[in-house]
């Protein structure tokens, strides 16, 4: 013969449980307020009749940023993510009976990157110095720039936002920020540089780069001939030849005011105040003078400094 005990249960006297005590959800930190992030079933025994509500416990540090529907479990999010700010969320959803029996669901949430951070610069502008012994070798300067957002998104990228004339002179590292010269020249400039970061659709910044030298300047005065010809009983205002400014590199310089100081004394020639050209001024005679010796000033400026002055030697 045997005994046997047998214990009779509340049907409805069951707790909630759901399909997995954990689940693990990503979302990029720029999903729109009010998304619908996950929907939290429980259940109980076929047999219950016990009506099932949801709430949510979370940590102090994710307060406010989720809610759970009270009926149908829809876990919401209700203020906006910041990866910078919080990049990992624990919560758990409460599942609880008529009868207070209650189940829990932890929830654990990544927030994934987006690129949602301009780069910085470590201050707004910078100053480099040149002297006539600087080497290309060396940087003259480095700017540095961060960016909040991590991977591709945070990854720096440094060029020059400058006229032709001043990327011929200087180049960056495009990782380091490091700036460098080409080759010196005088003149003071100012350059702009970009720092972009590497994600799909890049944010950039920009600082200022002053770049002060103080390479002294070469330029002489160069002419079409030092031995310029023209027939006699040539008309008034014919032209003679010109002049202009070059710098020792071979290139042209912009000349404010040229100005004839020496013709000879015979007030013969005269000189275009902008373009340089050599002109008569009245009609000559070979047998009065075959010869006439003229100098010429030119005023010019470089980037960066004052106006200057140039001669020429006799032509």
């Amino acid at each position: 013969m045997f005994q046997m005990n047998v214990e009779l249960v509340d049907a409805d006297d069951v707790t909630p449980s759901f399909s997995s005590d954990v689940i693990r959800l990503e979302f990029p930190e720029d999903i729109p307020v009010s998304t619908i992030l996950y929907v939290a079933k429980a259940a109980v025994g076929a047999s219950t009749n016990s009506t099932i509500s949801y709430s949510l416990n979370v940590e102090a540090n994710n307060d406010g940023y989720f809610s759970v529907d009270r009926w149908n479990g829809e876990l919401r999010l209700r203020r906006a993510l910041d990866r910078e700010v919080t990049a990992f969320h624990r919560l758990s959803v409460a599942a609880t009976t008529d009868n207070g029996h209650t189940g829990y669901l932890n929830v654990l949430l990544t927030v994934l990157d987006s690129n949602d951070h301009d780069p910085v610069f470590s201050q707004p502008s910078y100053t480099c110095h040149v002297t006539s012994t600087t080497s290309g070798n060396n940087p003259i300067c480095t700017v540095t720039a961060t960016d909040s957002d991590e991977k591709e998104n945070g990854r720096i990228v440094y060029f020059i936002l400058a006229d032709d004339e001043a990327l011929d002179l200087f180049h960056i590292n495009p990782h380091s920020g490091a700036i460098y010269v080409n080759r010196t020249a005088p003149g003071n400039r100012t350059l702009t540089v970009v720092a972009t970061d590497a994600g799909t659709l890049p944010r950039k910044s920009r600082a200022l780069v002053v770049v002060t030298s103080d390479v002294s300047p070469t330029v002489n005065c160069a002419v079409d001939s030092l031995e310029m010809k023209i027939e006699e009983n040539q008309p008034a205002y014919s032209i003679v030849g010109s002049v202009h400014l070059v710098s020792d590199d071979g290139t042209n310089v912009a000349v404010t005011r040229y100005q004839l100081t020496e013709d000879g004394g015979h007030q013969n020639f005269d000189i275009d105040v902008k373009t340089g050209e050599i002109m008569t001024k009245s009609i000559l005679d070979r047998e009065l003078s075959s010869n006439h010796t003229l100098s010429v000033s030119a005023v010019y400026s470089l980037p960066g400094m004052p106006a200057l002055s140039q001669n020429t030697d006799n032509l």
